[in-house]
């Protein structure tokens, strides 16, 4: 059984997914290929968070906070000012790339080694209220199912997470008070 199909086991995605995204374009503004594994969780789950705690970045979202485009952009920004504050980041700023964030403010990065294949990029978790950056080898997809069937601890998330029987929850769109008159 390979990542995807124990993700699906594991954590079945919403029914009503429509996925319409141009990864051509969208890898030419980031200036990087996206890994598959990526792109599948994208098309498979849509916006949403997995046990109500762990958000997948998306190419394309009206909720700018889990814009994976804007995050991207961010993030060396952050990471600078980080450093420049004397925070140890054990990574150069240009090898990480967000692609999730938690509930508590924890960033999940893509650590793009060795090279640019992102068929082997590996994760790598920035705790929010600490210094710690646990390592996971393996892709985005691969990280979930080891987190949400409970086989990988990631040290910076609580004791709680995933809890008995993780779901996925899509993220529900409401109009403003404004369009609903």
């Amino acid at each position: 059984m390979n990542d995807e199909d124990e993700l699906l086991r594991l954590i079945p995605p919403p029914i009503d997914i429509t996925a319409d995204i141009d990864w051509e374009t969208l890898e030419e503004r980031l200036g990087v290929c996206l890994p598959r594994d990526y792109k599948w969780l994208v098309e498979f789950y849509g916006p949403g968070k997995f046990a109500d705690f762990l958000h997948i970045l998306q190419p394309v979202t009206s909720f700018a906070p889990i814009r994976l485009e804007n995050s991207a952009n961010r993030v060396s920004e952050i990471l600078d000012q980080l450093r420049g504050s004397g925070e140890n980041i054990p990574y150069p700023t240009e090898e990480l790339l967000p692609v999730g964030t938690t509930d508590n403010g924890d960033t999940i990065y893509w650590v793009r080694r060795p090279g640019f294949d992102p068929g082997r990029w590996r994760i790598v978790v920035n705790a929010a209220r600490n210094t710690k950056w646990p390592e996971f080898d393996g892709g985005i997809v691969q990280f979930l199912v080891a987190t949400l069937s409970r086989r990988y601890r990631c040290e910076v998330f609580p004791d709680s997470f995933p809890g008995e029987e993780p779901v996925f929850s899509k993220y529900v769109i409401r109009a403003s008070r404004r369009n609903q008159r």
